[in-house]
């Protein structure tokens, strides 16, 4: 099966810009990621996808990956790994990154957090 650039899913969430690649059986899902801000938008607060395992590999340009405690100065070629139940964020302009995901991300299992892991809000898309 092959997935062409334009048959991938565009989601705009404001500041990042998603182009979305699932398997057929969606046990993967790969994303590249354009950044130019931050993700999760507001200050303090973190996707926690409670259900997925990713990881991110960065292909352009440097940012800062905020995962679980932990704050990463990150470039091109770097990889962090963010385990299912950890607080993410992301930092950065021009700022480019894929994400390998498993499971492939669903909705009802993507909250957004603030610092010490209160509910804030469930994620749509």
């Amino acid at each position: 099966m092959i997935i062409k650039k334009d048959q991938a899913k565009i989601i705009d969430k404001g500041t990042k810009i998603i182009r979305n690649y699932t398997a057929s059986d969606r046990q993967l899902e790969i994303n590249h990621m354009i950044l130019n801000g931050r993700t999760p938008e507001k200050e303090g607060t973190f996707l926690c996808e409670t259900k997925v395992h990713f990881m991110v590999f960065i292909i352009k340009g440097r940012g800062k990956i905020l995962c679980g405690n932990e704050i990463f100065d990150v470039e091109e070629g770097d990889c962090v790994d963010v385990p299912a139940g950890t607080k993410f964020a992301a930092e950065g302009y021009n700022f480019e990154y894929i994400t390998a995901e498993s499971p492939a991300w669903y909705p009802e299992q993507a909250k957004i957090v603030d610092k010490d892991g209160n509910v804030l809000e469930i994620e749509t898309e």
